[in-house]
């Protein structure tokens, strides 16, 4: 029978290493959800466009297999551009800067015509003819599938809406890589349809990122947590705001933490800001598509092959029982290409390997010197490419429409 020393020195155990952990637990995550929140931070993208007094559109197209997307305008006179937001984002990252006009705001009020789409996986673009996304199935593509299917089907839609002969392109991130690729893999689709690409920070294939998130999302430890636990999407939205209320409450950490993505220190941005972009900027991206890019990033290539699934699912994939190596020389379409001196995610290196790599005849406009890190070209305070980009916009777009009977 257990002495009365051995019951004190148990109950001294159980309240050393369960009571005091569970209180201090308890204690922080009571001072997190204590946070007070900016207003901002509980809107959504149609809402922000009406307290701005901003008209708008929204419509949606189905692609070819089966993904039903959202895509919203706001109509202006002059040419069309469509936005082509990053990874794992949606359309709300083209209007939610907080310290400067929004890019989306930005050529709307300088008289384009502004479209922005929402690609397969994010949050606002999670229909399908016939699977649920929930499903497995639901998740099976890759960012091949976004330039095959996505993106021509939204060119498609604003030139018969428009009427104009050809559509601009401007891409953040893998927005700008989704405009590339598909401008590479698929010149006889899309050179008829496109008058321009915008990449901003935007990688080709060969991609030496110095961004710890990035690494962390290549790397053989989070893979395998996603394949334990089961995860098909990546980054997915979520209407809970603990997240939101940990950045107001430990702004260092916060920051430190995403600085080599967006650092609000440089960015002369707020804590409040921040809160915003990382709970409204998160749109989903499938666990196959960080897979893909691991692949890419790890082959270390200029001009990288594409990875092989074999015969049958190279055809469904690739539209070839072999896959295509992505030789950006066959770009005949113009591309302007903007980059960061600061960028961690997308090296300047990075940037003039894939201006080597390229049909210099393609290339109307190259500058990487900008003072901003990746997340500025959207989220900066001073969007100090804004100028060169009216600049290319005005000399490369076509104002030709359609003769429509």
């Amino acid at each position: 029978m257990p002495t009365s020393q051995d019951v004190k020195t148990k109950a001294l155990y159980i309240f050393k290493w369960v009571f005091i952990p569970i209180c201090l637990w308890y204690a922080i995550v009571s001072h997190i959800e204590s946070a007070e929140l900016p207003p901002a931070i509980h809107s959504n993208f149609k809402q922000d466009l009406f307290d701005r007094g901003i008209k708008f559109e929204e419509y949606q197209v189905t692609t070819d297999d089966g993904y039903i997307l959202s895509l919203y305008r706001i109509p202006g006179s002059g040419p069309p551009v469509l936005l082509v937001h990053g990874l794992s984002n949606s359309a709300n990252c083209f209007i939610l800067n907080q310290c400067a006009t929004p890019p989306a705001f930005f050529l709307s009020e300088n008289g384009y015509d502004v479209w922005l789409g929402n690609m397969r996986g994010s949050h606002l673009s999670r229909g399908h003819t016939h699977l649920d996304s929930s499903s497995e199935e639901y998740w099976d593509w890759t960012m091949i599938e976004l330039l095959r299917y996505d993106l021509i089907s939204f060119v498609k839609l604003i030139k018969k809406q428009t009427n104009y002969e050809k559509v601009a392109l401007l891409g953040h991130s893998q927005g700008g890589s989704v405009i590339l690729w598909a401008l590479t893999l698929y010149p006889e689709i899309y050179d008829p349809h496109v008058s321009l690409g915008v990449l901003l920070a935007s990688p080709g294939t060969y991609i030496n990122t110095k961004s710890s998130y990035i690494i962390f999302l290549q790397s053989d430890f989070f893979h395998f947590l996603c394949k334990i636990f089961g995860l098909n999407v990546i980054s997915d939205w979520t209407d809970d705001l603990f997240l939101a209320k940990f950045i107001i409450k430990w702004p260092r950490l916060a920051k430190w933490i995403c600085q080599d993505m967006l650092d609000m220190d440089f960015n002369n941005g707020t804590t409040e800001d921040l809160s915003i972009y990382v709970h409204r900027m998160r749109g989903g991206t499938s666990f196959k598509n960080i897979e893909f890019w691991t692949y890419i990033v790890r082959s270390k290539e200029k001009s990288a092959l594409m990875y092989d699934y074999g015969k049958e699912v190279n055809l469904k994939r690739y539209n070839s029982t072999i896959p295509p190596r992505m030789d950006f020389s066959k770009v005949i379409t113009k591309l302007a290409i903007f980059g960061g001196e600061l960028d961690y995610a997308h090296t300047t290196s990075d940037s003039r390997i894939l201006k080597e790599s390229l049909n210099p005849e393609a290339v109307v406009f190259y500058n990487d010197s900008y003072h901003e890190d990746h997340g500025g070209f959207i989220f900066g305070c001073t969007m100090t490419y804004y100028d060169d980009l009216l600049k290319v916009l005005g000399k490369n777009l076509l104002y030709k429409t359609l003769n429509v009977p």
